[in-house]
């Protein structure tokens, strides 16, 4: 079992095993190259995690949660869609920080099933959730105009369009190309927006989406 989930240590082992997995893909690394990073033996690796699994679960939670929290600062603000813009340029730029997971979750599934099971009950359902609570906030306050099947279709979409996009992006994308790639993002997500958009808030919203012209 997982010890002092709070200690640095522990933190600093997941740091670094994301800096790795994100750099050489996570099939290639192994405790061992973990251990080496940080200039530790594998048996205090071992003391915290059991194995390169439980490692990968958690760096899953962290990216879950900085999704939803996102998500949560979107719907705290879902009355301005400059907030909302900006709330969507920083959850692509979250999986951008996390993007060996997305790119590696269906390998990942077959021989890690806490994984795929963790990934049911938070991805699909608290994720899910949040989105279609943010976008039944839009609709009533008049900002989109959609029906409970359309709602539910942009909630599928946009999950498809946010996770799908960072398999467009080399894996060591430089800084540049990055705010780039995160502008097409935005502009993509926006265009999902566009045909709900109310005439009420036709003129802001096209001010947003003229930043990722």
């Amino acid at each position: 079992m997982r010890k002092s989930v709070q200690s640095e240590t522990f933190n600093k082992i997941v740091e670094a095993s994301l800096q790795l997995f994100n750099q050489e893909g996570e099939r290639v690394i192994t405790t061992n190259h973990i251990a080496e990073r940080m200039n530790i033996s594998t048996g205090k690796l071992y003391y915290h995690f059991r194995n390169k699994e439980e490692i990968i679960n958690e760096l899953y939670q962290r990216y879950v949660k900085g999704m939803a929290d996102q998500l949560s600062a979107a719907l705290s603000h879902s009355n301005s869609i400059e907030a909302m813009v900006m709330a969507m340029e920083k959850t692509l730029r979250h999986i951008w920080s996390f993007r060996f997971l997305p790119k590696s979750l269906p390998s990942l599934f077959c021989i890690n099933p806490q994984l795929e099971e963790e990934h049911q009950q938070l991805s699909r359902g608290q994720l899910n959730g949040k989105l279609g609570q943010l976008f039944t906030r839009l609709r009533e306050q008049g900002m989109i105009l959609v029906d409970d099947q359309q709602l539910s279709h942009l909630v599928q979409h946009f999950q498809m369009v946010q996770t799908g996009w960072i398999s467009t992006i080399k894996q060591n994308a430089s800084a540049a190309e990055l705010d780039k790639l995160v502008q097409s993002g935005c502009r993509s997500l926006m265009y999902l927006l566009t045909p709900y958009v109310s005439p009420r808030f036709q003129s802001p919203f096209e001010r947003a989406c003229a930043r990722f012209a």
